[in-house]
């Protein structure tokens, strides 16, 4: 039964990722400005897995406990194919994980729980066999993107802290100055391999302020 409820959540989050890529941009972008929370790569090989955080399994209660209040929420996936470049079979730093269509790709179980699956995105990054990306948002270009409109509060979690974090952040805070919404950070969701230190440097040279 375990084992039928873990394909379960990898089906779900493979069909919420091709939804979300048919929503048009007239669809997310004529609204009103909205609390949105980015949930960066809260996958079962990051929390329990083939590559976990030192405290992966700590900051999923914390994340959950803190969906419902926002208007929508984004997940950022790796979501990379069995041979990506930056596993260490392939020359890479990092064991295998993630792979795309795997439970080791899913979200934690009951994750999704309570939430309007209408305001729910799924947002795959490192498919490209030949290139790392730890951050989403690096070719999201201010004039041509369905996610943020002026006025939206933006709070990014998620793992691992000093690497898909942190280079989401840094992509965030270059649009939220073209875009015009605010941002900050849910330390209590957030993990990391080693160290929160740069993440929490960063957010300190910027004025990035906690969201509690």
């Amino acid at each position: 039964m375990k084992t039928l409820k873990i394909f379960a959540a990898a089906a779900m989050v493979m069909a919420m990722v091709a939804c979300t890529e048919n929503k048009t941009q007239k669809e997310m972008t004529d609204r009103e400005p909205a609390n949105i929370m980015v949930v960066v790569d809260l996958q079962k090989d990051f929390i329990d897995g083939n590559l976990p955080a030192t405290d992966g399994t700590r900051v999923v209660e914390p994340i959950k406990s803190k969906l419902t209040a926002f208007d929508r929420v984004y997940f950022t996936l790796d979501w990379h194919p069995w041979n990506h470049c930056s596993f260490k079979d392939n020359g890479g730093i990092w064991p295998q994980h993630c792979v795309r269509y795997t439970v080791g790709a899913a979200l934690p179980d009951g994750i999704l729980d309570n939430l309007n699956i209408d305001n729910v995105r799924f947002l795959p990054k490192g498919q490209a066999q030949d290139k790392e990306e730890y951050g989403q948002f690096e070719n999201t270009k201010a004039d041509d993107q369905d996610l943020f409109v002026k006025g939206d509060k933006v709070v990014v979690c998620g793992i691992a802290a000093e690497y898909c974090v942190l280079e989401t952040l840094k992509n965030l805070v270059r649009l939220s100055k073209e875009v015009g919404f605010e941002l900050s950070v849910y330390l209590e969701g957030v993990a990391s391999i080693e160290s929160n230190d740069p993440l929490v440097t960063y957010m300190n040279e910027n004025n990035i302020k906690i969201y509690k």
